[in-house]
């Protein structure tokens, strides 16, 4: 296995087809990520964040990628950290679940492509008790979950998302009642994460704090992404109400 240069990443960018958000993360240095590949060629590569969790892409499993993925799997064991592996192709599912039986768990999500003129041509109302917020320290330090740790599990530290990432929040009074940040950001795409206090679910905040996360993008010139659990059927259904058709089903490794 060799480590890819920085230089290599505008190559890899224009010719991969499908992969993550945080993949894209990696490549435009938004966040800090190493990337492996089996020969000089780029054909089979693999993505880590610093965080621990992984991306394999390729036309073709590679021995040497799955074989790198086990003694990662080990070391995180090891040092007790997370190991989250992402794939989209069946192929490599087969090949991860040969080499690795009984050594990690899959779960199955769903990623989305946006229509833009769905988005727009479906009915909005407003909200008119809840003040919306863009998301700084301040929120940050009274939220409901997108803490410190949250920020620098997925961004590296709290200081890289103020700087590169955004969010915004609802709150009623002094008190934060739903949120909606970008989990992962790329300078073309922002995945979305949204969490509502569960006393006031019900209220149709999700989607209003979501349509703000999606308006900032469009209005950036950014594309909005919308993962989830294929068993999160709340999430499906506000995400197909926003926009988010043609939904494709992944894969997720976890440690067992």
């Amino acid at each position: 296995m060799i480590k890819v240069a920085a230089t290599n990443y505008s190559i890899i960018k224009e010719t991969i087809e499908r992969a993550p958000t945080f993949v894209y993360s990696i490549l435009d240095q938004v966040i800090e990520g190493t990337i492996y590949a089996d020969n000089e060629s780029l054909q089979s590569l693999l993505f880590q964040t610093k965080s621990g969790i992984y991306y394999v892409y390729g036309d073709s499993p590679s021995e040497q990628v799955v074989s790198k993925l086990a003694a990662l799997r080990q070391q995180s064991i090891e040092e007790r950290k997370r190991f989250t592996l992402f794939s989209f192709s069946d192929d490599w599912n087969a090949k991860i679940e040969q080499q690795l039986d009984g050594h990690v768990k899959k779960l199955e999500r769903y990623t989305f492509t946006f229509a833009k003129n769905a988005y727009n041509d479906r009915e909005r109302r407003e909200l008119l008790d809840y003040e919306i917020t863009k998301i700084k320290q301040p929120q940050i330090e009274h939220s409901l979950e997108f803490d410190n740790q949250y920020y620098d599990e997925y961004w590296d530290s709290t200081n890289n998302f103020l700087e590169n990432g955004f969010g915004f929040c609802l709150q009623h009074g002094d008190k934060i009642i739903s949120e909606a940040v970008s989990i992962f950001k790329s300078h073309q795409l922002a995945e979305v994460d949204i969490v509502t206090d569960p006393s006031y679910r019900g209220k149709g905040l999700a989607s209003f704090i979501a349509e703000t996360f999606i308006d900032y993008c469009l209005f950036n010139d950014i594309q909005p992404c919308w993962d989830c659990d294929i068993h999160n059927h709340a999430s499906y259904q506000l995400g197909t109400k926003l926009g988010f058709s043609n939904p494709q089903k992944y894969a997720v490794y976890t440690k067992s």
